[in-house]
Order: C-alpha cells, then structure tokens, then sequence
C-alpha cells in the first residue's frame, strides 16, 4: 500500500472516531439534562408528546376548565390519599422518590375534585343519591354523590347511569357518564324504549273508578349519532 493510501485510510479512520462513534454513544443532545420532579416545581413539559391534549386544553372553549389551562398535569398528579397517589418526585438534592401507584401520571375520577367536601374551591357534581347509585353500580365506590347529610337525590334522573359507569371499566369510577355529557366526545346511543301505557281501568256500580295494572309494554328501539364537534 503506498503512502498516500495510507494517508487516505489513516483519515477516514480519524474521521469515523471524530464523528460516528461518540454518536454511537449519544444519540441525541440535550439527552443528559433532566427536568425537575419536585412537586411544587414540576418542569415535565407534558405537552411535548401530548400536544393534542394541550390544544384542548387551551382553547378558548375550554370552558369551566379554562383556569387549567397551563402546560402542567394539575389532573393526573392529584394528590389523593384514598387512592394512595405517589407520583415519582425529586428535587436533586438526594430527596428523590419512586412512584408508588405510578410512575409519573396517573388515571383519575372526575370526582376526586368534583365529589361533595373534598375540594371547596371545585363544584360539587353530585346530588345524586349514593345508595341508588351503589345498587345500579353493584359495588361501592369511594367518593360521594350526596350532599353532605346523604339527602336528596332518590328522583335524580341519571342515577342509573352514573352507577352502570361505575361498574363498567372503560374509564375510572364514572368518568363515562362524565365525559358524555360534559366534554365534546361524540356519542353513539341505542334507545330501546317502551312504547305503550296499559292500564286497567274498572267502574263500579256508584261510579267509583278502580285503576290498577299500570305496565309499560311495547319496544321502540331509536339510534342517535351526535358527532365529536371539537376541532382543533
């Protein structure tokens, strides 16, 4: 081999070390800076991978959540003793903790915030009437539906529904019903209804009426489409 191919084979060998190889090692710049964890202090920019949610988030139709709008989780690092929250956390002092129930976020009930006397400054999404819905759900759940004296609520129309979401598991505690109806979700609903009244209607002798065998008979079954109307 002459000298110049030498030369030649000696600079792309200098090359390769230069460049390929500490890339083999770092990828990626910036990948040995870390965000705080504190807390108070939380620098997780959550928005990097879930701009979507962020959108949401922001909009002017944000509505009563307007005030969250800020790039943190307020939600999913909820601190609630109940459901034993430990989020990872760390300040950098050597004051660092692992996640308990998880790692960074967690999935949470609307009424962690929304139940009746945990959080003052949100509104109570209750009146319903918890034994009701406890029945219809099959099980118990942990957060309360009734007013602070377990009051009202026997003739609240969605009674059933809160409860049949809570035992469903698609989504935590009621969030189903919540999301239904209080966020922009589309919904897909067969009604299967009754149709009719019957009732047996019989006069006496003196004209005293006797109406007994009241029953709903008869089956209407009607689709509805409401389409997902948010648009980012």
């Amino acid at each position: 081999m002459n000298s110049n191919k030498v030369v030649l084979v000696a600079i792309a060998i200098v090359a390769i070390g230069l460049f390929a190889l500490p890339s083999s090692v770092s990828l990626f710049s910036g990948q040995h800076t870390w965000y705080n964890l504190n807390d108070q202090g939380n620098q997780l920019p959550c928005q990097k991978c879930h701009a979507d949610i962020q959108d949401e988030m922001v909009s002017t139709d944000n509505g009563v959540h307007t005030t969250l709008a800020g790039p943190g989780c307020n939600c999913h690092r909820v601190n609630d003793t109940r459901i034993k929250t430990g989020v990872a956390n760390g300040d950098g002092a050597g004051n660092s903790k692992p996640g308990t129930k998880s790692h960074a976020a967690e999935t949470i009930a609307c009424m962690i915030c929304h139940e009746q006397g945990n959080q003052p400054t949100y509104p109570f999404a209750g009146g319903f009437n918890q034994s009701a819905i406890e029945a219809s759900a099959g099980k118990t759940t942990p957060y309360h539906y009734s007013h602070s004296d377990g009051s009202g609520g026997e003739h609240a129309a969605h009674n059933q529904f809160i409860g049949q979401a809570i035992a469903d598991d698609l989504m935590e505690d009621s969030n189903e019903a919540c999301v239904s109806c209080h966020t922009r979700v589309g919904v897909n609903i067969t009604w299967t209804k009754n149709e009719n009244l019957e009732f047996t209607a019989n006069e006496n002798e003196t004209g005293t009426w006797t109406v007994s065998n009241f029953a709903a008979t008869g089956s209407n079954e009607t689709k509805v489409h409401t389409p997902n109307n948010w648009t980012s």
